[in-house]
C-alpha cells in the first residue's frame, strides 16, 4: 500500500494542502496511520494522472539521455567525415611533397652540372676572363649549399 503525506498528495493532484484535508474530513478521501493512501486517491480522481516527481524527474533524463546518444552519433559522424577529410588531403600534401623533393634533387644535380663546366670553362678561358668565372663559380656554389 503507497501511503503519500498531504503535500506530496496534493502536489500530485495539483490542488492545495486544505483541499486535501477537505477532502479527508468529508471521507472523500481515506487516511492510513496519517498519510493519504494512493488507492483512496485513484478512487477520489480517477480522471487525474498520478504521476509522481520522480516519474516526471526519470522522463526528462531519458529525454536528455536520448539527446546526448543522438548528438553522440552525430558527432561521430562528423568525426569520421573530418578524419576522411584529413587524410585526403594529407594524401595531397604528401604528393606535393614528393613532387617537390624531385624537383630539389634536379636543381642539385643543375648545380653540380654548371659548377663542373664552370671549372672547365675557368681553366681554358682568357686571363682577362679567369677571375670573373672564378667569382661566378664561387657564387654558384654558395647558391648550392
Amino acid at each position: 500500500m503507497i501511503k503519500l503525506s498531504v503535500s506530496q498528495a496534493a502536489r500530485r493532484l495539483g490542488v492545495s494542502r486544505n483541499h486535501i484535508q477537505d477532502q479527508i474530513s468529508s471521507g472523500k478521501l481515506q487516511t492510513h496511520e496519517g498519510y493519504v493512501t494512493m488507492d483512496s486517491i485513484r478512487l477520489a480522481y480517477p480522471s487525474q494522472s498520478l504521476h509522481s516527481e520522480r516519474d516526471a524527474h526519470l522522463l526528462k533524463l531519458q529525454k536528455i539521455k536520448a539527446n546526448a546518444l543522438y548528438k553522440a552519433g552525430a558527432a561521430d559522424t562528423i568525426k569520421q567525415e573530418n578524419e576522411q577529410a584529413l587524410m585526403t588531403v594529407i594524401a595531397s600534401l604528401k604528393s606535393k611533397l614528393y613532387k617537390e623533393e624531385l624537383k630539389n634533387e634536379h636543381y642539385k644535380m643543375v648545380f653540380l652540372e654548371l659548377s663542373e663546366r664552370l671549372d672547365i670553362l675557368e681553366k681554358y678561358c682568357h686571363k682577362q676572363d679567369k677571375q670573373h668565372l672564378h667569382n661566378l663559380q664561387s657564387w654558384v656554389n654558395q647558391q648550392s649549399h
